[in-house]
């Protein structure tokens, strides 16, 4: 099982879910962030739905790279894993933020969270995940050890990512 194959598949599928709310917020400014590029309001449900969907996918790839890089890290390869779970825990943190001003049940908190905090953590979750393909570049699952490729297939296929 090639574990960098599976990371930056799931680094693929988070860019397009940051593409998509890239759309959904096309225009949107701390000025009037309901209008869109052409005048169109921002349809909040569909940012909410592509959101949370980003968000349960990033939890599950999150806690997979949480027990992997450690793995790689013993196994010899340059993985910078306190940098990158500090990165995680800022990211954690907006998008608690973000889900607090979206049950806030606030028109006006929502736009703020969507011309500021949205936009951050789109630009902040696209540069991570480009940072760590470049790490993964260095990574060559054939060196792990038998018992490294073993926990990891583990830890993947408990993830439900082994197919």
């Amino acid at each position: 099982m090639d574990v960098v194959a599976v990371l930056r598949n799931e680094h693929e599928r988070i860019r397009t879910e940051l593409s998509e709310l890239d759309f959904i917020m096309v225009g949107a400014t701390s000025d009037d962030s309901s209008v869109g590029e052409e005048g169109e309001g921002v349809n909040y449900s569909n940012l909410v739905h592509t959101f949370w969907k980003l968000c349960e996918f990033w939890e599950s790839h999150e806690k997979m790279e949480e027990k992997v890089f450690p793995i790689m890290e013993r196994e010899g390869f340059v993985v910078p894993v306190e940098s990158i779970f500090l990165e995680h825990k800022k990211l954690r943190g907006r998008i608690k933020r973000i889900n607090e001003a979206i049950n806030s049940g606030s028109d006006l908190e929502v736009r703020k969270v969507l011309a500021k905090e949205m936009r951050e953590f789109v630009d902040i979750l696209r540069k991570h995940a480009d940072d760590e393909d470049e790490i993964l570049t260095g990574v060559i699952v054939a060196n792990f050890s038998a018992e490294a490729v073993e926990e990891i297939k583990q830890i993947v296929l408990r993830a439900g990512k082994g197919g």
